[in-house]
Parts: C-alpha cells; structure tokens; sequence
C-alpha cells in the first residue's frame, strides 16, 4: 500500500500542469472566451498552491520539487517578457478614444510594439522603424488596417497621423498621439 505522502506530488504536478496550460494560453482563451477566462486560470492556481503547500508540510520531496519547477517556469517566463532584457525605451506615446488607446513604443534598437486595446481584447504588433529627422517609418505591420500610416510625424508633444490638404496637422480628438516619454533625441 503506498503511502498517502506520495499522493500530494501527484495531485501538485497535476494542478501545476493545468496551471502551466492556462498561463501560457492565457491570451488565446482572453481572445475565445474573454473574462471567463480568468476562471480556470483561478481554479489551478488555487490547487496548485494548496497541493504545493500540502506537499511542503508533508515533506514531499517530489511535491516540493515539482513546485519549485513549476514556480521557476512561471518565474523564468515573466523575466524573460519583462524589461530587463529589452532595449531601452526611447518613446512611449498614446492615442486615446473613448473606448480604446493605442500605445506606441519606439526602442533603442530599432523596434516598435503598438499595443492596441478596447475592454474585450488587446492586440500587439512588433516590427523594425526608422526615423529620418521628425519622421517615424514603420518597416512592418503596425496595426490591423490604415488607420495608423507606415509615416508618423514628431511635432512637439505629439505624433501626427494626417495631415490636411493645407499641410496642417490633423488634431482633433483621437487622431493623434500624445507623448508621454521622448528621449530620440538624445538617442541619435
């Protein structure tokens, strides 16, 4: 008869896994199921955690390591997506409407990420630019149709999607970007 210690690094793999699944498909069931979503991510975390703790006070040794693995996956993929390892921010500037915003980042190494989100869903696009004295020239894909053109320009504290037929820039609400960070000049 096995004894019931050995359960608990069973039951802690198990949840872990299914936390696992969840976290790195976190995005795709946002996109699929929205806020239901967070649901089953609550759910694993939960189980895990108890089983991870169960594990701990049982001294389960293969409850404890498998924990730890899961914990330093979880851990290894937030540090790897977080800042420390991306080029420097040289321009964050946003376009805000009622019911959305476009967040537009320039790096030091030539990449952009333009985030765009509403209350259901959040799309990121990444790709190369340039900028040729106040010009920003997108070398890829920067958002899902025209509104945003491969051609942005500086003025001031803004980011110029349009002009009119005068050469005047085109401000009216929503048509710009506001920015928040600009260091490009210091950057060239």
């Amino acid at each position: 008869m096995k004894d019931k210690n050995t359960k608990y690094h069973l039951f802690t793999l198990g949840t872990g896994t299914l936390f696992l699944i969840t976290y790195f498909l976190q995005d795709y069931l946002w996109e699929k199921i929205w806020l239901f979503s967070v649901i089953p991510l609550l759910l694993f975390v939960i189980a895990f955690f108890v089983f991870f703790v169960l594990s701990i006070t049982n001294k389960n040794r293969k409850g404890i390591l498998i924990g730890i693995l899961i914990l330093g996956i979880i851990s290894t993929s937030e540090l790897i997506n977080s800042e420390v390892f991306r080029s420097k921010k040289i321009l964050e500037a946003t376009l805000m409407d009622d019911l959305s915003a476009i967040h537009l980042t320039l790096r030091a190494d030539k990449k952009f990420e333009m985030v765009s989100s509403n209350m259901f869903n959040e799309d990121v696009y990444k790709g190369n630019y340039h900028i040729i004295d106040n010009k920003i020239i997108f070398e890829d894909k920067r958002y899902s149709n025209d509104f945003i053109p491969d051609t942005l320009t500086i003025i001031d504290d803004k980011i110029i999607l349009r002009f009119d037929v005068n050469g005047k820039p085109v401000t009216d609400f929503a048509t710009y970007f506001d920015i928040k960070k600009n260091k490009i000049k210091k950057a060239h």
